[in-house]
């Protein structure tokens, strides 16, 4: 019963400590929490460098230069599952995003900021939760490390397994200590995308296996 819908389980855990992360959120619960881990990192002026870098990558031009690439591979090697697949995470994580951004229209801890497409503002204001970078690296480099699966060579299913890891702890954590974000809202956005790959994961799994 746990092996044939383990994806599921993990999904709608993982769905459940969302939903009690943005209560708490809401009903104020997680302020201190967040303050205390805003002063810290602020301490942290020697990462900032890398911290931009890093949160640079989890952009949403660079995460989208990279997903449309990895479509094109996948349908130019004629796998429409995996290609199927990878469209409903990134477009539905991106809808999911937005939907949950305005639903609770969080003030971010720094300055205001709209959202932008490839340097141009949409007059539209960035709500901080859940985290966007957060929830659109995780998804992807969720994807990237499931590809590992279908690779021959084990070196290179090792290598990308490290950097993927150690992209999902970087991106996330560089938007705490660039001010634009709260702890809180990475922890939800980290859940929610959990949640959302292993649910379409669930749905796809069939045909995959």
């Amino acid at each position: 019963m746990w092996l044939k819908n383990r994806y599921l389980i993990i999904s709608l855990i993982s769905l459940f400590l969302f939903i009690i992360t943005a209560e708490l959120v809401r009903l104020g619960e997680t302020f201190s929490f967040d303050l205390i881990l805003r002063e810290l990192t602020q301490s942290a002026t020697f990462m900032l460098g890398f911290m931009k870098v890093m949160t640079e990558i989890g952009s949403g031009e660079a995460i989208l230069l990279l997903t449309s690439l990895l479509l094109i591979f996948l349908w130019l090697r004629n796998n429409k599952l995996l290609f199927w697949f990878l469209f409903s995470l990134s477009v539905g994580g991106v809808l999911l995003n937005f939907g949950l951004k305005y639903l609770y229209q969080r003030e971010r801890p720094g300055a205001e900021m709209d959202i932008e497409v490839f340097g141009n503002s949409l007059d539209l204001i960035s709500y901080s939760f859940p985290s966007g970078h957060t929830m659109r690296s995780v998804i992807l480099l969720m994807f990237i490390i499931y590809l590992t699966n279908y690779l021959s060579k084990k070196w290179l299913a090792d290598l990308i397994l490290i950097v993927s890891i150690f992209l999902l702890i970087c991106i996330p954590f560089s938007r705490v200590v660039l001010d634009v974000h709260y702890i809180s809202d990475i922890v939800a956005a980290v859940l929610v995308s959990v949640s959302w790959f292993y649910g379409c994961l669930f749905l796809f799994k069939n045909k995959l296996q």
